[in-house]
């Protein structure tokens, strides 16, 4: 633009337009300061995606739900509500997922992605598991001449799991209790209330938080609990195994909940083309024996008893954890105590009854005249 220094007028109407024009961009930078730049930014990068979603779910970003539905991109800081009867499984961008189950609520407080080598990155996330249960799967970071660095953590109220190239559960669908179900590799638990009690649990093995106490010593995984969830896992990803046998050097058959044999291939499986449901419901329906604890007990995971209990309103008495176990463990020990003092107490009375008549018999033969 060119001034034209004859004419006054014409001079003070370029100047004015131009001041115009720089207390606009000031006021504008003053608003956002990235107002200068942001058309050149790129939006940001996603951090993964919905893989397969059951029934509704929301993602929650920047303070308001919106509906989730399967190729949904991800953002770090966004969240993540199922609901009743719905699941989801995310797949983040360097091969590692997540499975949220019903009435779950994840918050993806971070995910940063570097990568070293090809196939290989270094990975650092962290994932709070505000309530419900999930199965993670965190992929190595590993090829045949580079090693990634993967810091993954999970956070439950009470607990942080370090996990470093492994799979399994934790279940947060109780307030102040987490279990962590460890089916592949190792996770170090660690109590909120205190960083210095932790417990490293290896695979096939679990413990938990309940309130701030420190994590129990690992225990055998019940088979029955696994089941449930692995049939939980199923429905929602009829081949999440296959992240398992990825993940270790464990033979075919031996994995954690695994009911193959040696041998048997996927093909002979009869389980394998049976409905996810139906497997399910056969599955709930098994009496298991298993020792968590060196005694033997039997559990019984009949869907249609824990309805009929939640529509009489007692939906307390169904077991969650093993802690629930304990009361009717106590009961039953009473029980036995009592049974055993009231059997004492008969037999004393018999042997007290036959004593005397033993002695009146002999009193009798002895005085009795016509005695021979």
């Amino acid at each position: 633009m060119l001034i034209n220094v004859d004419n006054p007028v014409l001079n003070n109407i370029y100047i004015k337009i131009i001041r115009v024009i720089l207390l606009f961009l000031a006021f504008a930078t003053l608003i956002n300061p990235k107002f200068s730049y942001s058309q050149s930014q790129s939006a940001p990068a996603g951090i993964g995606k919905i893989a397969n979603i059951i029934g509704k779910i929301d993602i929650i970003r920047s303070g308001k739900n919106m509906p989730g539905e399967k190729d949904s991109i991800l953002y770090e800081t966004d969240e993540i509500q199922t609901y009743d009867k719905t699941a989801v499984k995310l797949l983040f961008n360097d091969g590692s997922n997540i499975m949220a189950f019903q009435n779950a609520h994840l918050k993806l407080i971070e995910y940063k992605i570097k990568q070293k080598a090809e196939a290989v990155n270094d990975v650092k996330s962290a994932i709070d598991v505000v309530k419900g249960k999930v199965r993670f799967f965190v992929k190595p970071q590993e090829s045949e001449n580079e090693t990634g660095k993967v810091d993954a953590k999970f956070k439950t109220s009470n607990s942080v799991m370090g996990i470093r190239g492994t799979s399994g559960f934790i279940d947060a669908s109780i307030p102040g209790n987490t279990q962590v179900i460890v089916t592949t590799g190792t996770v170090q638990v660690t109590s909120l209330a205190d960083p210095s009690k932790s417990v490293v649990v290896a695979a096939n093995l679990y413990t938990e938080i309940v309130g701030n106490k420190a994590p129990t010593l690992p225990k055998a995984i019940p088979p029955a609990i696994l089941n449930k969830l692995n049939s939980d896992a199923k429905a929602l990803d009829p081949n999440f195994r296959l992240d398992d046998k990825r993940n270790n050097n464990t033979p075919p058959g031996k994995e954690s909940g695994s009911t193959n044999t040696p041998g048997n291939k996927l093909g002979n499986d009869k389980s394998a083309n049976v409905s996810p449901e139906i497997n399910s419901g056969v599955t709930e329906q098994r009496k298991i024996i298993f020792n968590p604890d060196g005694s033997n007990s039997v559990v019984s995971t009949n869907s249609a008893l824990n309805d009929l209990l939640v529509s009489q309103g007692n939906n307390s008495l169904r077991p969650r954890s093993y802690a629930d176990y304990d009361p009717i463990k106590n009961s039953l020990q009473q029980i036995s105590d009592i049974t055993s003092q009231l059997n004492r107490q008969i037999s004393q009375i018999i042997q007290t009854n036959t004593s005397y008549i033993i002695n009146k018999n002999i009193t009798i033969n002895v005085n009795s005249p016509s005695s021979p």
